[in-house]
């Protein structure tokens, strides 16, 4: 702060200012026990550290899903493949629910279309513990409506894509352990409306 003092050209002063804005934003963003990442896969080092910790025995998961690509990349692959490592060596338990658009899960069908539901049932037989809910049936609780993972009771992530559904445009782990609480809070309610992913399936057998 006393370097950027001492220079006195103003449009370096300015500009310096809105820097420091956007430092102080930052630091109190830190400050309050939150780290944000911006249209960067990097915060998935953070996710896979909060998944090895110790002191995090659940990792609850809502996969807001729009399209088949979600989680289907390079990166998102590799993210599934250490959850099921994880599982298989009883590091953590893993929940998911997953809430599916119209489109990928019709209302006449009992199951999601067939890219969508590889995903799913490959995270099943892998140990994951899946419950689905379709996005209509949500409406009326649009605070549901959001991706968003809990791990234990150390932290909170929410992730928002870009406008192509597919890349993350914003990443936000926050170790806040109201975020935690408010995030249990909704996760109990969202699944008031979830079925469990077996359910249907049983369902689907004695269908046919």
């Amino acid at each position: 702060m006393l370097r950027v003092s001492g220079r006195v050209e103003p449009n370096y002063r300015k500009s310096a200012l809105r820097e420091l804005d956007v430092a102080v934003e930052k630091l109190t963003e830190i400050g309050d026990g939150k780290i944000v990442f911006h249209s960067t896969e990097a915060w998935r080092l953070v996710y896979e550290q909060l998944l090895r910790d110790p002191s995090v025995l659940v990792y609850r998961s809502v996969a807001l899903v729009r399209n088949t690509s979600y989680w289907q990349d390079g990166a998102g692959l590799q993210s599934m493949q250490l959850n099921f490592n994880l599982i298989a060596r009883s590091v953590v338990t893993i929940e998911r629910t997953v809430i599916v658009t119209n489109e990928l899960w019709p209302p006449d069908d009992e199951l999601p279309m067939e890219t969508l539901r590889q995903w799913i049932h490959e995270q099943s037989v892998n140990g994951v513990y899946i419950r689905l809910v379709r996005k209509s049936d949500l409406l009326d609780e649009p605070e549901l409506l959001r991706d968003i993972g809990i791990y234990g009771f150390t932290a909170t992530g929410t992730q928002e894509f870009d406008e192509s559904d597919r890349r993350t445009s914003k990443f936000t782990l926050n170790f806040d352990l109201d975020s935690v609480r408010a995030a249990e809070a909704n996760w109990n309610k969202l699944n008031v409306y979830a079925t469990t992913y077996a359910e249907i399936l049983d369902r689907f057998s004695l269908g046919e």
